[in-house]
Formats: C-alpha cells, structure tokens, sequence
C-alpha cells in the first residue's frame, strides 16, 4: 500500500512538473488603439477577467473529457471573433460588446459546454446568437405596411413599369466585371458593407441576416417578427436601395455610363 502512494504521489509530482503557463500575450499585442486593425484590445474586456477570476472551478473531475480553457479565450480567439463581430456592425464599439457578451455568456454557460464541438465553434455560436440578437434591437419599429413603404431612396415605378411589372429598358438589370484581385475583392466588400449600413434599420437586419448570417425567411420572421409578406416586401426593397446605392459608388450600370 504504501508503495501505491508512493508511485501516485510520485506521477503526480511528474505531471505537475510537466505542466507550463499559458503564453503571456506580449505587450503590443492588445493596445487600445489597435481596434481598427482587426485586433482586439483587451483592457476593455475587464468584466469578463473579472468575472472569469472568480468564476473557474478549482478542480474538475479526472474522468471528465477535456475542459474549456476560458482564461486563453482571449488570447487564443478574441482577435477573430473581433474581425468576425466588426465586419457585420457599423462601429468598432458595437463589435467589442459583441465579443465582452460572447465571452461572458460563455462563462456564464461553461456547465452546458459537452466538448461535441471545439470551443471555437461553440465561442462562434454563441456570437452568431449575439448577432441575431443585435439586429433585432436595431429592428424595433413598426412594421412597415405593404402600402405605407417609406418613400426614401429609389421605388418600385424607377425600376419598373409600373402597367405590367417588367424591367424599364435602362434600368435591366446588366453584368458587372468580376473583381480581379484582392485589392479589388476588398474594395467592393467595403463599399457592400457602407451601403448595407446605409439601409433603414428593418431593411438592414433582414438583409443581414439573410445574405450574410444565411438564415432562412421562416427564421428571420420568426426572430424579427415579420410577416411573411412583410419580410418579402423588406428584402425587395433593400436589394433596390443597395443596387442603387453600389450603382452611385462607381459599380455596375453607373460605372458605365
């Protein structure tokens, strides 16, 4: 017996012994001005350390699978789910409250965390619902009636005639030239994205959560409240305000003319 304790105590000694602190970030790594580079500044995050301080188990079960490691989550994915949050919202604020929530609902829901996926996955999951979330504040006005649509930007009547529905001759619909490189690929994602946060709210949460999050119309109805009809009406018009919009940025027919 006493030669068992002696070879556990022994491996655990070995095993302590083998184990290292994480990497610290170094000192560059997280500025406060780093924002707008796509890289996340962690002083900000003080609620989520805080928290996370008090938060973690001292021990957890030797047969249990492995555990999240959420005092790295920063380190290890904070800078990408910035980039991920940033280029869907119109300001760098937004996009780190985005990622605090993420983390802290993280935190908060560490016992639900079943290592089916990587906590990658699970840390991006978790923010698409933050997304959702966001868009749906951001969508809180009244419904927009099928004849009370606003009467900004352009309409059904400079699309198309209004006695039978077709394309006006000028305003068919025509190819653009597939962006070339990189530098152009960015460019139109930018100007794509000034556009889109152009849109009234209600239009710019549909299409959001459409084109860019893929959500199905029964899904965006149900999170958004919306009528099947009304959600129809709301993508029309957006794909019209943002076609017009990317026409006046030197894309497509405006380009030509």
């Amino acid at each position: 017996m006493r030669t068992w304790r002696k070879l556990l105590r022994k491996a655990q000694d070995d095993s302590a012994s083998n184990q290292h602190p994480p990497p610290k970030p170094q000192a560059g790594d997280f500025s406060l001005g780093c924002a707008e580079r796509g890289r996340l500044p962690a002083p900000r995050f003080f609620l989520f350390h805080l928290l996370l301080a008090v938060s973690l188990p001292s021990h957890l079960p030797a047969a249990a699978p492995a555990p999240p490691e959420p005092q790295l989550w920063l380190a290890r994915y904070g800078d990408e789910l910035y980039r991920y949050a940033r280029a869907r919202v119109p300001d760098a604020a937004s996009a780190e409250e985005l990622v605090q929530d993420t983390l802290l609902s993280a935190l908060d829901g560490l016992a639900s965390f079943r290592a089916e996926a990587s906590e990658r996955t699970w840390l991006f999951v978790i923010l698409k619902r933050k997304l959702i979330d966001y868009y749906r504040r951001r969508a809180r006005h009244p419904e927009i009636g099928l004849e009370a649509l606003d009467a900004t930007g352009p309409t059904e009547a400079t699309f198309f005639e209004l006695h039978n529905g077709h394309w006006r001759g000028e305003q068919h619909p025509i190819s653009w030239d597939p962006a070339d490189g990189p530098m152009e690929l960015q460019e139109l994602r930018e100007v794509l994205r000034r556009c889109q946060q152009k849109l009234p709210p209600q239009q710019e949460a549909v299409f959001a959560l459409r084109f860019v999050e893929e959500l199905s119309a029964e899904e965006i109805c149900r999170e958004l409240g919306l009528s099947a009809a009304n959600y129809w009406v709301l993508v029309h018009r957006a794909k019209l305000q943002l076609r017009r919009c990317l026409e006046k940025n030197g894309l497509g027919r405006a380009a030509t003319a």
